[in-house]
């Protein structure tokens, strides 16, 4: 996994997504890798809002633990 960092404030999270953990580096910018990481969870059926490489989760504060199972497992595949 390419997760440099969370941040969290009540339910929502933003995942920060570097290229080496070791050492924090960044993704060059044209590989647009939080928006393909918010494409392909689009396509599973879950919105994710990207930011950079940061890819928040907002999800509604009416959520069942079902919908938080498909939420989490879509975004960390």
């Amino acid at each position: 996994r390419q997760v440099g960092s969370l941040r969290q404030r009540g339910l929502m999270i933003g995942i920060e997504l570097v290229k080496d953990r070791a050492t924090n580096q960044s993704f060059d910018p044209s590989e647009l890798v939080g928006r393909r990481v918010c494409d392909r969870s689009t396509e599973r059926g879950v919105w994710v809002r990207p930011l950079g490489d940061v890819v928040v989760l907002m999800p509604p504060l009416a959520i069942s633990d079902e919908e938080i199972d498909l939420l989490t497992s879509t975004v960390m595949e």
